[in-house]
């Protein structure tokens, strides 16, 4: 009796996925390190910041994203193996959705708070505007999280929640560039008042606020194109497992 083999080339879906993991596990690696850096160098800052970095580490947040990511890849490439009418939801990735909303909302609210209490009033109430804006994308990501898990396909998900996904993903990209752009203009207002020695360390800070707003906006501009121009494939959800740490990175590298 011979057997039929159908082929099916899941190299821009699973294998995209795939990728994406490796990328979500490296960056893991990374801030778990910039963790460990943190916490044996300042050991004397305030409370409230270790909080911060161990509410997006060491609590269910960063880890619980990561096994997630893992399992789903794990249980789309060895569980169902040899299966690819299985393969048209993502539960466990839909889930993780709202902790992604989570820490992104951690990170942008710590640096719209900043942005609040370094610029004059009333331009430092542009942090608050971005905090709001952060945290109703948040809810928002949650509600995202509900219809996921609930959505019987990943293409249902993509068609029913396509209008909210593309807001949030624009609203994100948004409070990234407005907070990197407030803090650049206040540290080019305050370099041209400060002597030489100053003015090196304002420039410095002017290109980190370059390098931590811009990976994170591109990140999610980028995203949300893929998200658009490519529905029929899931290179958008494989920039997805990895755009949380992009945030945590930004967070400790602050």
């Amino acid at each position: 009796m011979s057997t039929i083999f159908t082929h099916v080339d899941l190299g821009d879906t699973l294998g995209a996925l795939q990728i994406g993991s490796i990328f979500s596990v490296f960056l893991f690696g990374v801030v778990t390190l910039q963790a460990y850096v943190y916490y044996s160098t300042f050991r004397e800052d305030l409370w409230i910041y270790k909080a911060l970095v161990s509410s997006t580490l060491t609590s269910l947040l960063e880890v619980g994203h990561t096994a997630a990511v893992c399992y789903e890849v794990y249980h789309d490439t060895i569980t169902l193996y040899g299966q690819p009418q299985l393969l048209g939801a993502f539960p466990v990735l839909g889930a993780v959705t709202a902790v992604g909303g989570a820490i992104t909302f951690l990170v942008q609210g710590f640096f719209a708070m900043r942005l609040f209490r370094v610029l004059p009033k009333p331009y430092g109430f542009i942090g608050i505007l971005c905090l709001v804006l952060s945290l109703s994308r948040c809810v928002a990501s949650i509600y995202l999280s509900i219809q996921a898990v609930a959505a019987k396909s990943i293409a249902q998900y993509h068609l029913q929640m396509s209008w909210l996904i593309s807001t949030l993903l624009a609203v994100g990209a948004a409070i990234d560039i407005i907070i990197a752009v407030s803090m650049l203009y206040y540290l080019s207002k305050k370099r041209g008042r400060g002597l030489e020695r100053i003015a090196t360390v304002i420039d410095r800070l002017i290109a980190y606020t370059i390098r931590t707003g811009l990976l994170t906006s591109v990140s999610a501009v980028v995203l949300l194109i893929c998200f658009q121009t490519m529905p029929n494939n899931l290179v958008w959800l494989a920039l997805y497992t990895f755009l949380a740490k992009l945030y945590s990175n930004s967070l400790l590298s602050a």
